[in-house]
Formats: structure tokens, C-alpha cells, sequence
């Protein structure tokens, strides 16, 4: 684990791919000889999942591995931070802070963060922790323990100029709005959450059973996720299917899907067996911990069920029906959560027509396909992939929708209305916010953000100053479980 002083100002660095697509991996010099920080794993002994690295080393300077680097003065190689944005199911986990380096040294590496059970990528350093809610298995952590089974930590996203900023971006979640807007600088009184991350409305593009003809098409997909974070998708995996174990699953999990539970023989009537038989598969075969069920046939026992277990964020239903607004109480919609599935052979205008009615009323739609025609397995009411990519795509020009993931738009949802809830201390000039995510559900999905803005002032998460992003928000961790809007 530690950096060996080299002669020479060379230096390989090994890009890892992270299923939000990774960081770029970039090289600094800094001064004379000085080495390139520390490397160091991304979170402590998961099993079944990729463990992320932190970091690589470089000569001369400080390298960060999918983040920022920070270039050394004369004889250090200034201060490095491991993980980039490299995490888990696209989140990046919240920054840490970095120590500066000693004479000759490229600076310590802030760690990658313990990770938990189950857990998306752990937080960098200060605060936050790799996973606060563990569900599942034997010897899963809790509040940051190592756990079993669950997903690579990777050190979060990286720091800047001496740990006392976050760059903007940490989330992962795709832009929402214009740039070049203003920092406000008024009196610095409160914080407002801005619905679906910055977006008019949200859509989530779900497909059911593991299907051949997903399988077949899933380049097809993935084409227009062509950014690594702007079109995210959820497929609900049938794990009693052969097609269950094809290893395209664990490419798009590394592409930033989610891979969902649609229990294992997809009966009907809901029971913890065969929800949690598909679980085990998922988490052993693909290192992948599922926080969202899709109900068989969209069977009404499954809210009860699900709900009784603990162990999930949310279910998905299988009726046609409206979306979900961002004032919504998550206490019972989170369990039936409504979908809408295109009729056999839609077109992409018709498609598309049931989109843009929850543009208009600023709603969440999730949309439900099961295939595509031509498959070998005979998905229920399949559609031509042409005509679902040009729907897709057609959703992406629009700038006023944010494409995800079930899990990453109702882990907002859920958190929006919960902080909503919280109770401000004061100090001074200073309201502090804190809370643990287990008070908007046991368990919630580490590596979250919330958007938000104020009327000026600064933000702060512990130590951390947040930096204002110009497209017109800062982002929060939700892992940090603290944050202070001071009128300075």
C-alpha cells in the first residue's frame, strides 16, 4: 500500500471502470521527485463485489484516479484524493478530505471509506460513511462496518486545494438546468430542495424478466446512454430464468443500471422465500445488492410484503396508472409505486405521448417494457427496439427530464421529503440540518445526493465547503448527515 519514491517522472495509470463509467484518469508532476501518494483500496472486504481501488500511483506529484489532480510545489507532490467518480451504480460517494504531503511526498490519500453491506461506493472521508443501513445475510455491517456481499467502495469523489471543497458534479446524477447561472448572495436564510434533481420531471425506463431480446438489444440500449450517466435503466431480473446468469447483467450494472428483484419463480402471491431466493442470487452471481422489487403481474400482496421485510426502498407495481409527484408522501406510494406499459408494437410518438403528459404536470412516470420483438422467450406486449431507442432519445433532447434509475429517483424522492421534515438548530447566523438516512428508510441506499439552493451564504457538510454549481444548485450528501448554511 505504499508509494515507492521513483527516479523518474513516468508514471502508468490503470483506468478502472466503475459502473457510472469512471473518472478520467489523469497525471500531475509536482516538483522534484516527489511521489504519487499512496494507494489504497476503495472500501474493506466485500464479497461479491469489484473491489474499487483508490488510487494510482504517479512520479513527481500527486495523481487521483478519476478525480482531480493536485499538482506539487517544489519537492512535494502536493495532496491527492483516491475514488474519482467511480462508483457503484453511477453514485459517486460524498468527498473526502485530504491531507497535504510532506518534503518529497505526494501527500496522503483520504480514504475510500468503510463500506457496508450492500452498500453503493462509501464516503471519502470526513463524515460520511461508506453505507449507514446493512440489510441481508450473515455478518452484514452496520453504519459503516464491513459487510458481505455487498458493492465496492472507491474512496469517493475527489477534493480540492487542501480538503476544503467538493467539486462540483459528486453526485453523478446528469446536469439539470443551463450553466453560467449566478451563486446566490442574498441573506442566507434558508434551503430549498429542488424537486426531481434540478428537473422538470423524471422518467424511469424498467424492463421485466430478464428477457432475451433485452439481452439481444442491449447495445442498442447502452447507445444511448452515451454520456455514462444521462439515460440509466432498471432491469428487474427473474431469477429463475437461465437468461438470469448471462453475463450481460454484470456489464450493465458496471454501465450504471440497476439490476432489480423480480423474485425468483415470479408467482403471483408475494413471500419473503422467493423475493429473498432472488436477492441471494443477485448479490452472488453479480456482487450486486437490489434495492427495489418489481411485483410479479403487478399482484397487490407484494405492497404488504415487500413493505414487512425492511429490506427494500420500494416496489414496483405492473399498472397502467399516473406518475408520482415530488409532494407525494413516499409512507405508502414507495410500495405501489404505478407504471405504464406500452401496448404491443407501440410507436415511439405514442410512447413518447405518455411521457409528456407527466412533463405537464411535473410528475415521475415509470415506464415498463418486457422485450422487444424477436425474442425467443416471448415477452409480453413487446415493442420494436427502434421505436423504444427513438423514444428514449426523444426523451433525452427534451432537457427537462431526468432519465434514472427506480432506485437513484425514489432514493431522492424519499430523502427530499424527509429533510423537508428536519428541523433546523441555530447558532449564531448558522442553521444546521442533521439526521441519519435511516430516518427516510430502513435501509437507504448509501453514495445519495439531494440538490439544492439558497438565498446566499455558504454551505457547508462538516468541514467541507460545497461549491455552487453553475447549472444551478449545490449538491448534499445524504451520507454526510449534516449541513449548515452560514450567512458568511
Amino acid at each position: 500500500m505504499k508509494s515507492k519514491v521513483l527516479a523518474t517522472c513516468l508514471v502508468t495509470l490503470l483506468s478502472l471502470a466503475g459502473c457510472s463509467g469512471g473518472g478520467t484518469t489523469e497525471s500531475a508532476t509536482g516538483g522534484s521527485s516527489g511521489t504519487g501518494g499512496q494507494t489504497q483500496t476503495g472500501g474493506s472486504g466485500n464479497m461479491g463485489g469489484s473491489p474499487g481501488s483508490g488510487g494510482t500511483t504517479s512520479t513527481g506529484g500527486s495523481s487521483a484516479f478519476g478525480g482531480t489532480t493536485s499538482s506539487g510545489g517544489s519537492g512535494t507532490g502536493g495532496s491527492s484524493a483516491t475514488g474519482g467518480r467511480t462508483g457503484t451504480g453511477g453514485s459517486s460517494a460524498f468527498g473526502g478530505t485530504t491531507s497535504s504531503g510532506g518534503a518529497g511526498s505526494g501527500g496522503t490519500t483520504a480514504t475510500g471509506g468503510t463500506t457496508a453491506k450492500g452498500g453503493n461506493p462509501g464516503s471519502g472521508g470526513t463524515t460520511a460513511t461508506g453505507g449507514t443501513t446493512s440489510r441481508g445475510g450473515a455478518d452484514g455491517g452496520v453504519d459503516g462496518t464491513t459487510g458481505t456481499g455487498g458493492r465496492a467502495a472507491t474512496g469517493g469523489t475527489t477534493s480540492t486545494g487542501g480538503g476544503t471543497s467538493v467539486p462540483v458534479g459528486a453526485s453523478g446524477y446528469a446536469a439539470a438546468g443551463a450553466s453560467g447561472q449566478a451563486k446566490p448572495s442574498g441573506s442566507a436564510t434558508t434551503v430549498t430542495v429542488l424537486d426531481w434533481a434540478g428537473f422538470k420531471t423524471a422518467v424511469s425506463f424498467t424492463f421485466d424478466d430478464a428477457n432475451s431480446s433485452q439481452i439481444s438489444n442491449y447495445t442498442a440500449l447502452q447507445a444511448q446512454n452515451d454520456k455514462g450517466n444521462n439515460v440509466r435503466y432498471t432491469f428487474y431480473l427473474q431469477t429463475g430464468k437461465s437468461e438470469a446468469g448471462n453475463a450481460i447483467w454484470s456489464t450493465a450494472h458496471k454501465d450504471g443500471h440497476e439490476l432489480g428483484n423480480h423474485t425468483k419463480s415470479h408467482q403471483s402471491a408475494a413471500t419473503t422465500t422467493d423475493i429473498d431466493a432472488a436477492e441471494t442470487f443477485i448479490k452472488s452471481t453479480f456482487g450486486v445488492t437490489s434495492y427495489s422489487v418489481a411485483a410479479p403481474n403487478g399482484d397487490a400482496s407484494y405492497q404488504t410484503v415487500v413493505a414487512g421485510m425492511k429490506e427494500f426502498l420500494t416496489n414496483r407495481t405492473a399498472g397502467n396508472g399516473g406518475g408520482i409527484a415530488a409532494t407525494d408522501s413516499p409512507s405508502s406510494k414507495q410500495w405501489q409505486l404505478p407504471c405504464i406499459i406500452p401496448s404491443t408494437g407501440a410507436s415511439a410518438s405514442a410512447m413518447e405521448s405518455s411521457i409528456s403528459s407527466a412533463i405537464g404536470t411535473s410528475k415521475w412516470v415509470t415506464f415498463l417494457v418486457h422485450g422487444f420483438s424477436g425474442g425467443s422467450d416471448g415477452a409480453y406486449q413487446p415493442v420494436a427496439i427502434g421505436e423504444f431507442t427513438s423514444t428514449v432519445s426523444w426523451a433525452k433532447t427534451q432537457g427537462t427530464i431526468w432519465i434514472d434509475t427506480v432506485e437513484n429517483v425514489s432514493a431522492y424522492w424519499i430523502a427530499e421529503n424527509g429533510f423537508k421534515k428536519l428541523t433546523p438548530a441555530t447558532s449564531g447566523t448558522d442553521k444546521t440540518w442533521t439526521w441519519k438516512t435511516t430516518d427516510f428508510n430502513t435501509p437507504f441506499p448509501p453514495g445519495k445526493y439531494l440538490r439544492v439552493k439558497t438565498d446566499g451564504g455558504t454551505l457547508k457538510q462538516g468541514s467541507t465547503v460545497l461549491n455552487w454549481d453553475d447549472h444551478g444548485y449545490y449538491e448534499v450528501s445524504l451520507d454526510a448527515g449534516t449541513l449548515t448554511l452560514s450567512a458568511q
